[in-house]
């Protein structure tokens, strides 16, 4: 059924039950060599080399021990390349390890953060998505899930899994203080796209305009916010104004789709054709 932490404790009574056991310690061991306990596989390992086990017991605990030596040896090559800060080549490392040690917490939280610090934060969520089922009240891991999806921008994401952090130490700060920022912003957001809908589109600029100041340092949601901004002032028929903001959102994503249409539509209302035809013809190539 995968629920390894509720065999333990049963594996481990049949072993004070009946030392000799082999094939209990043999299973005990395998469990914990997935969850990374390298020195207590070990030693179940050890054990059952010694305890008169069959042929194909010994074999497969021979092969074991082997293998569990292996993890020690990339485990240490690891930590070694993190602590010097080649990312790259712990990744690699731990790429090895976990291949065998599935059920490892914390070389998924430290492969996080290499993703982390190499640039990679959806590689990162999903090592921490994890590690947050495999470890009992992990907050640590739910609250860098959130903060990597707040810096990716996304605000609905990074609020459920704040969330499950509170709901796990409803008087953790750091959880807390984010909880209090992501849902300032995400009422911002839900209440400018309602204004849109209805049509009320010098509202929705000014709650766009509150993003922006609710959280100035989080480029994504200024750049979001100026497109929504921009496809607010060409559906009010203020062209320049669109134009204006529109240019600025393409100066930080040329391909920006949404932003390239608004503009075009405030090039043809300002009877600008030719560059509306011109961008026109650009948004369908893309």
């Amino acid at each position: 059924m995968g629920k390894s932490k509720a065999a333990l404790p049963d594996l481990t009574k049949v072993i004070e039950l009946k030392m000799d056991f082999t094939a209990a310690r043999l299973q005990r061991g395998h469990l914990l060599l997935k969850q990374g306990k390298l020195d207590e596989a070990e030693d179940d390992f050890k054990k059952v080399l010694k305890s008169n086990p069959s042929e194909n017991e010994e074999k497969e605990a021979q092969s074991q021990l082997i293998k569990s030596d292996e993890m020690q040896r990339l485990r240490s090559q690891a930590l070694d390349a993190f602590e010097s800060s080649d990312y790259i080549a712990a990744i690699t490392f731990l790429d090895k390890i976990l291949e065998v040690c599935v059920w490892d917490a914390e070389l998924r939280e430290l492969r996080a953060e290499c993703f982390i610090k190499e640039g990679e934060p959806r590689k990162a969520i999903s090592d921490l998505k994890a590690a947050s089922k495999l470890k009992n009240d992990n907050t640590e891991a739910f609250y860098k899930i959130s903060t990597l999806y707040y810096e990716l921008g996304d605000h609905e994401l990074s609020l459920s899994e704040v969330r499950e952090c509170l709901k796990l130490d409803q008087d953790h700060k750091r959880c807390f203080a984010h909880y209090k920022q992501v849902k300032k912003l995400n009422k911002l957001i839900k209440s400018a796209e309602e204004l849109i809908k209805e049509g009320r589109y010098t509202d929705a600029t000014s709650k766009y305009e509150s993003v922006m100041k609710t959280e100035p340092s989080v480029s994504e949601y200024t750049i979001r916010s100026k497109e929504r901004i921009c496809h607010c002032f060409s559906k009010d028929e203020k062209p320049v104004e669109a134009i204006r903001v529109c240019s600025e959102v393409l100066q930080m994503e040329p391909d920006n789709v949404n932003a390239l249409k608004d503009r075009a539509e405030a090039y043809l209302i300002e009877e600008m054709y030719d560059e509306g035809k011109s961008l026109r013809n650009l948004i369908c190539d893309t």
